[in-house]
């Protein structure tokens, strides 16, 4: 088989730069190893979250002032992006906006309020509404922590309903999708590239690497940069029509280093998802697995019925920063979103998609960001992040 463009990975990133390649009249070609929905773009918790993993200061000092601002700029076009799509598409994806990021320190509220101050002052950014301790117990339904910021312009979707609506548009443009096709090995022939399946192979003139916390094996420069770890999730039985949790139907989560997250869904189900495990073995029980953290911040809920619990993959760098690059001429990746998949990975698949049609937008900047080897090596780069990772569960344990 034949195409212009092979996509690898049916997700957020790949669908996204599928719509765009194949409404530009390309030939494209999308292999998914399961089916869609199978990986993180399906299993995450919704949650549309405003910037990066790391304020803008931490940014500064990396990469200076101006590459920074391009930053912001480009997760604040990536955001507006996603809801003006939505609309374009009429993908109804129970789009809310509206989201609280809980602080559970003094020292941690101390650091919303200076990046609060830092983007005010040197951004020109509208501030977003301070909450204290009093006024976060009433957003959130909880007296679990300090204080915090709402924010707006961040919110929350159903991500499945987002990413079979991408999906179907993308059909519709005539882009091809073959599930259960998983990709074992890409390499170069003859000046074209090729993705190799075990029952055939697909020859092209671009490669897009989309899959991010499920590339293993596939390129070596990608796999020793982003690593797949497990993310964990439940979903209740609605609540009652009397709760006080999350009145607004704000999505929230807190200043954990393992963020909690939740969100009310349309029928009042609460999705919650807290822990994270750092090693190829997955809990036993997944429901008591998140359900620990969960009656932390609402112990009303102790004997709340759990109606699905469910995890998954996803891709995470040493810095937290995602990876964009050019591999090679004509195989291009996007991954490693760090939880940061619901805004960001749709916006970088447009990116690609630019870059085969030689727009190249912002991927100068975006390779820029620092995104080194996790340390140890494949050998030891499990052990390295559990040894890290357990040290940073002592120092965060909810007081």
């Amino acid at each position: 088989m034949t195409a212009d463009v092979v996509i690898i990975g049916a997700g957020f990133t790949g669908v996204s730069a599928a719509l765009d390649l194949a409404t530009a009249g390309l030939n494209v070609v999308v292999l998914e190893a399961n089916e869609i929905g199978a990986g993180a773009s399906g299993r995450n918790g919704g949650l549309a979250c405003s910037g990066w993993r790391h304020d803008q200061k931490w940014l500064e000092a990396r990469m200076g002032h101006e590459d920074a601002r391009r930053l912001w700029l480009l997760a604040e076009d990536a955001k507006a992006d996603l809801v003006a799509r939505m609309h374009e598409l009429h993908i109804d994806a129970d789009w809310t906006p509206g989201q609280i990021l809980a602080a559970h320190t003094p020292a941690l509220m101390q650091e919303l309020d200076d990046d609060a101050d830092h983007m005010a002052r040197a951004y020109g950014h509208e501030r977003p509404g301070r909450l204290d301790k009093e006024q976060v117990a009433h957003a959130l339904g909880t007296s679990a922590y300090l204080g915090g910021w709402r924010d707006p312009s961040a919110g929350h979707v159903h991500p499945l309903k987002l990413l079979y609506g991408l999906m179907q548009a993308a059909l519709v443009a005539k882009a091809n999708l073959h599930e259960y096709s998983r990709v074992i090995e890409v390499g170069s022939d003859g000046g074209k590239r090729f993705a190799k399946t075990p029952t055939g192979r697909v020859v092209a003139d671009h490669i897009l690497l989309c899959g991010d916390g499920y590339l293993d094996g596939i390129e070596p420069d990608v796999e020793a940069r982003v690593l797949p770890i497990g993310s964990f999730i439940i979903a209740t039985e609605p609540l009652p029509a009397n709760s006080q949790i999350l009145p607004q139907h704000d999505s929230a989560m807190d200043t954990r280093f393992v963020v909690n997250y939740w969100r009310k869904t349309a029928e009042r189900r609460l999705i919650f998802g807290g822990g994270e495990k750092y090693t190829p073995s997955w809990p036993s029980d997944i429901e008591s697995f998140v359900r620990r953290n969960l009656v932390k911040i609402y112990p009303e809920l102790s004997d709340i019925q759990v109606t699905h619990a469910w995890g998954g993959a996803l891709g995470i760098t040493p810095t937290r920063l995602p990876y964009l690059r050019q591999v090679r001429p004509g195989l291009l990746s996007a991954s490693g979103y760090s939880g940061q998949g619901v805004v960001l990975a749709p916006y970088f698949g447009r990116i690609l998609a630019a870059c085969v049609l030689s727009q190249h937008r912002d991927l100068d900047v975006l390779s820029r960001m620092p995104v080194p080897h996790f340390p140890g090596g494949r050998a030891l780069r499990w052990p390295l992040l559990t040894a890290a990772m357990s040290w940073y569960a002592l120092r965060d344990k909810l007081p």
